[in-house]
């Protein structure tokens, strides 16, 4: 079987009608007119969302301290600056909804890494000197593919490391596309900048495009970051090698890393708290 881009477009509308939300804010935020108002009215769009952002916004991550119960008041408490980090929180919460089971994945555990994966891509790339924001967007959106691909199953499952020890390989056998490659025909539809797809899009192999493609190499130790936690996703432990090349190329140390592992730690708990 093998699934065409518009099918791709149209389960992912279906599924994650909060992702695309997200990527219109990014553009809404990238002009100097922008308000409040302007915020609120496109988030009240959805109302599953609404409802995610109130909720997050009344937690310690973002330092509250009298509950607010209106959306305006949500986007006005957190600020311009940490309003796309709650609002892609929210997404992914809305679409780890349900269980893969065409991955045998609970949707608990694609949370989890999604969370630890951000945590740790927004951590790795400040000392990296790449743009926080942009890669922590890509630890929690790198497998919304899976999800897309899950709906379109139809039956079919992963049978797991022992026979196939690449879920990419799986699915590209079984549906003719990997869900890096599901992703990022998403992002591109929904318009996220081309260094978000980029850097999900090579980040199993970073070293393929050494030259220029840091954003997949950073995305890729994250991960590694994550597994570290435990919080690893079935098929996809052989990509996370630490190499001299890889810490090169993101431009970090061994010594970087292991207090980058630390610090998204102490990040993915509050991330994780803000999800209660």
């Amino acid at each position: 079987m093998s699934i065409t881009r518009e099918t791709i477009v149209n389960l992912g509308n279906k599924l994650a009608p909060a992702a695309a939300t997200f990527a219109r804010l990014r553009e809404l935020l990238a002009r100097d007119e922008t308000d409040l108002s302007d915020i609120v009215q496109l988030i009240r769009l959805d109302p599953a969302l609404t409802f995610h952002v109130i909720r997050m916004s009344n937690s310690v991550l973002f330092g509250i301290r009298v509950r607010n119960d209106s959306l305006e008041g949500a986007v006005q408490h957190v600020g311009f600056n940490e309003i796309q980090r709650l609002v892609a929180l929210a997404a992914i919460q809305q679409v780890c909804q349900e269980d893969l089971f065409a991955y045998r994945l609970k949707a608990t555990r694609l949370w989890e890494n999604s969370v630890a994966t951000a945590a740790a891509a927004e951590v790795l790339a400040r000392r990296a000197g790449r743009e926080p924001g942009l890669a922590y967007t890509a630890g929690l959106l790198r497998t919304l593919g899976r999800v897309v691909l899950d709906a379109a199953a139809h039956g079919g499952v992963y049978p797991g490391e022992a026979e196939w020890p690449s879920v990419a390989d799986w699915e590209k056998k079984t549906f003719g596309i990997t869900s890096a490659e599901a992703t990022t025909t998403l992002l591109e539809h929904w318009r996220f900048p081309l260094e978000l797809s980029d850097s999900i899009r090579g980040h199993a192999d970073p070293l393929a495009d050494y030259d220029s493609n840091v954003g997949a190499c950073v995305l890729n130790l994250a991960c590694g970051v994550a597994a570290r936690f435990g919080l690893d996703l079935p098929g996809e432990t052989g990509h996370w090698e630490v190499t001299p090349a890889k810490l090169t190329l993101a431009g970090v140390s061994e010594t970087d890393l292991e207090e980058c592992a630390d610090r998204a730690r102490a990040h993915y708990v509050l991330l994780c708290a803000t999800a209660v």
